[in-house]
């Protein structure tokens, strides 16, 4: 598997902390899969998903994307945020125009499109979230899982080639989920890379093609849902053990 993000020996503490929410952290993100990012609250998920495209940078260790280490000059963020998406658990978060239509497209125009392709763009995530027929409506009058496509589609209109998704489904109903669902299953045919924060282990086991399980700062597993499964030390480690066989 070719690596598209790592993280190589990364520490971070949040200001005024005592303890480090990022432990020295390593870990590969494969090219192409569904990856689940597993854990108990406080494990450092978060923290590693605001390091991804330079939100937050390393007291020390380094993130690579593509192999090659993030800069944290306005620049090379700007680029790497075309490559790099990030959608978070509360919709409302990212939600601050007037119109659906103005929302999906901030992104593009920050990037200095033409009108042209910036229509583009937003036609083109508008019709993978489903949310065409809501360009013109006001992003305050949409129901949850319309704030959860609307959001999602903002970042999709970029293109990033790496999505991730800090528990974006937490607040939704079944349906709301499986539309959500069906969106990653395009985009995986498309060739794109998602990371899914979640705590939902159904969907580790039967949605992810790959599981990172964070514990204390740190990645205790790397590999494939089956492997975590026949993985017993980790298991018992994180508490998995105790919880999986409950709820799958």
């Amino acid at each position: 598997m070719s690596a598209l993000l790592e993280f190589d020996d990364v520490y971070y503490r949040y200001p005024g902390q005592d303890h480090y929410a990022l432990e020295g952290l390593s870990v590969a993100f494969p090219e192409g899969e569904n990856i689940a990012l597993i854990g108990r609250n406080g494990a450092g998920k978060s923290t590693l998903f605001l390091h991804c495209n330079g939100l937050y940078q390393p007291n020390s260790g380094q993130v690579r994307f593509a192999g090659h280490p993030l800069k944290y000059d306005r620049p090379s963020l700007k680029s790497l945020r075309q490559h790099i998406g990030i959608v978070f658990q509360n919709a409302d978060d990212q939600l601050f125009s007037a119109s659906v239509a103005q929302d999906i497209s901030f992104g593009p125009y920050n990037l200095g499109l033409s009108e042209t392709e910036v229509r583009r763009q937003v036609h083109m995530a508008a019709e993978l979230c489903g949310v065409v027929d809501m360009l013109e409506r006001p992003t305050h009058a949409l129901s949850g899982g319309e704030k959860a496509r609307v959001a999602l589609a903002g970042v999709l209109a970029m293109d990033p080639d790496l999505l991730i998704s800090d528990e974006l489904m937490a607040n939704l109903d079944p349906w709301g989920r499986r539309r959500i669902f069906d969106i990653f299953h395009q985009l995986r045919r498309r060739g794109k890379t998602i990371v899914l924060a979640t705590h939902d282990l159904n969907v580790v086991r039967r949605w992810s093609t790959y599981v990172v399980v964070m514990d204390g700062g740190r990645a205790a597993f790397a590999g494939t849902p089956d492997q975590l499964l026949a993985d017993e030390a980790t298991l018992e480690q994180t508490g998995l053990a105790q919880v999986w066989f409950d709820e799958v």
